[in-house]
């Protein structure tokens, strides 16, 4: 309380506690009035809600306390199974303690007092008497220490010093307000100089989506002076945080992938670095869990435990469901996941997916843990939000938690990874999984010629489940008739007929390589026209590397070329790769006989010599396999 008995500018919108039948202080005499009782503490939504809209909007009110505060104080454990309680999960005392205390005065006993000014005098500033501020700092200048939402747009006179800062050891004063310092059109600019709260950015192609997010990021930082350790950035994948990163250069803002990410929470809350196994200990891990019955026979038996795993942590589905609906496919999965789980923790290791389901249940079981990087992620921006899958969308809540300040960049229209559970209703229905989101979208389609944008709009017309938007062609793109052509061709020829326009295209004047791309719906379908392109000696630059060639069905397909085109003298590592795909069947033995051969030929004879005529019968079918596979090569 100051001097004259007012609780601070009205404008920062402060509450008071009092005790049980105490009439409010008169600042509040005509404040809203709720109760903390012990029924609220046992069922605190509907408080929670209230606080958290009064704190939002600067809107001040009464708690009259009948129920003690330190019964919420401690965080709780929540030791629920993330898939269990899904995405909705709410950590509703967590919401309760700081929207109790962040900007509200404490009046149970008497006289108010503004915890935020005991918390800076501790920091070096002292009391401030006079009515000028709630403390003085060592230069000698009175501020108010802001309990409400960082990025409100609060008069330019007042001297502030946000809780936040206080929170982390600092003194910083809040700048004053300045506009992005990035040349941007009119919409990039108004979700960049967005205000308090989270936004929800709609951002179709072309619309210069990375631009906007790295611009808030600079933004925040540079000229609102949020602290560094409070903000994230959460790109989707490695390409994607190189280039915000080469875009925010000097900021020392960070940025992480969503692996990367749940690791260093892993790192963090466990103390040790974990080790992060490959495709293939995954498999071998998943093999021996399954009972011989278990075991299907086809080109990748274990391909839909591996998915499975994934929708049940990524999902946060029901293993027994995900069992159901992968129909016959992975039987016996709900059984594993449990024991396949325990695995890893044994071996002190993750997988891919494990990175961000085990960072999401340590939040959930560690309280302590959980407020502690709550703290470090006030602030969090985040790319690709339509695909992000349940598992996601909670790690993203559970840290952003309490005050919810997200700032959620994507299209709905562009979700890729639906087969993985990702889900476009995240962002659509933005607001329902993050309190009082405002909402914006970028509408100005810069990278493509008008006719495409026209035509994407029309075809993404279709989309039974988004978000109206407007997409419009950028104004210096080209609107050109031809600008769009679409050419129909066999399935199998789709590779050669993209290399012929491209061949087409370089023909014509002054063009180059490097003004031309080649899109796909995933990574992996970039491999037939890179070889197609390659072939013609036409220059590229791929999002594949080498780990393409190492996936399994393209590792068995290489496998089963060279030993076409060179059945006289073979490797044996191809031969232990084929003969699993498809399963032939043949017993754990046969792997040793197979290395041993070094041409097709000496395949022949281990049929030859076996005594089972079962087996040998399968034998003799995989080199007849591969006989026919070398007589089409040597044509």
């Amino acid at each position: 309380m100051t001097a004259s008995g007012v609780p601070g500018p009205a404008e920062l919108g402060r509450g008071v506690l009092v005790a049980a039948g105490a009439p409010a202080p008169a600042p509040w005499a005509g404040s809203e009035r709720l109760v903390l009782a012990e029924a609220a503490v046992a069922d605190p939504e509907h408080l929670v809600l209230r606080l958290h809209e009064a704190w939002a909007n600067r809107t001040p009110v009464v708690v009259e306390v009948l129920a003690d505060p330190a019964a919420f104080r401690a965080p709780r454990a929540h030791p629920v199974v993330p898939w269990r309680v899904g995405a909705a999960f709410e950590p509703w005392w967590d919401r309760l303690h700081y929207l109790l205390w962040a900007n509200n005065y404490d009046a149970r006993e008497g006289e108010p007092v503004w915890w935020w000014t005991r918390k800076a005098i501790r920091l070096g500033a002292r009391a401030d008497d006079t009515g000028a501020g709630d403390v003085i700092l060592g230069d000698g200048r009175a501020v108010w220490i802001d309990g409400g939402p960082r990025g409100d747009a609060l008069s330019a006179s007042l001297a502030l010093v946000h809780h936040e800062s206080v929170e982390a050891g600092s003194l910083s004063v809040v700048p004053a307000p300045a506009p992005p310092t990035a040349a941007l059109a009119p919409d990039q600019l108004a979700a960049v100089a967005h205000g308090a709260g989270p936004l929800r950015v709609i951002a179709p192609a072309g619309s210069g989506k990375t631009r906007v997010l790295t611009a808030r990021l600079r933004h925040v930082l540079e000229a609102r002076g949020y602290e560094r350790r409070s903000v994230l950035a959460v790109a989707y994948n490695r390409k994607a945080r190189e280039e915000m990163a080469a875009r925010t250069q000097g900021t020392g803002g960070r940025i992480q992938t969503l692996n990367a990410w749940g690791f260093a929470l892993l790192e963090r809350g466990l103390g040790r670095r974990p080790t992060v196994l490959d495709e293939r200990e995954v498999r071998t891990i998943v093999e021996g869990l399954l009972p011989r019955r278990a075991r299907r026979v086809n080109t990748d038996p274990l391909a839909p435990y591996l998915d499975g795993l994934s929708l049940i942590r990524l999902g946060l589905r029901a293993p027994d469901e995900v069992e159901a609906d992968l129909e016959g496919e992975a039987e016996g999965l709900a059984a594993i996941f449990d024991p396949y789980r325990a695995e890893l923790a044994r071996r002190g290791a993750v997988d891919f997916d494990e990175q961000v389901y085990r960072a999401v249940e340590l939040l959930l079981h560690d309280g302590e843990f959980r407020r502690a990087a709550q703290a470090d992620h006030r602030h969090l921006l985040v790319d690709e939000f339509q695909d992000l899958t349940p598992a996601h969308v909670l790690l993203v809540r559970l840290l952003s938690c309490p005050t919810f300040d997200v700032f959620g960049v994507g299209d709905d229209d562009q979700t890729i990874y639906g087969h993985a559970g990702a889900d476009p209703g995240f962002l659509i229905d933005f607001a329902e999984w993050f309190p009082g989101a405002h909402a914006t979208a970028l509408e100005v389609n810069y990278r493509c010629a008008a006719p495409i944008t026209r035509a994407a709009g029309t075809l993404l017309s279709y989309n039974h489940r988004r978000v109206d938007k407007v997409i419009v062609a950028g104004p210096d793109v080209s609107d050109a008739p031809d600008a769009l052509r679409l050419i129909e061709h066999d399935v199998a020829l789709g590779a050669t007929a993209l290399a012929d326009v491209v061949e087409e295209w370089l023909a014509l004047p002054g063009a180059t390589a490097t003004e031309m791309a080649v899109l796909t719906r995933v990574n992996s379908l970039l491999l037939a026209p890179q070889v197609a392109l390659a072939e013609r000696g036409i220059p590229l630059d791929s999002a594949l590397g080498p780990e393409v060639l190492d996936r399994l069905g393209a590792r068995a397909a290489l496998a089963y070329l060279r030993l076409a085109v060179s059945p006289d003298s073979v490797d044996p590592r191809d031969l232990l790769e084929v003969h699993r795909r498809p399963s032939r069947g043949l017993p754990n033995w046969a792997e040793k006989w197979l290395g041993r051969c070094r041409s097709l030929e000496e395949v022949h004879r281990i049929a030859e010599r076996v005594d089972d005529a079962k087996v040998a019968d399968k034998f003799a079918d995989l080199a007849a396999d591969l006989d026919s596979l070398a007589l089409r090569a040597a044509k």
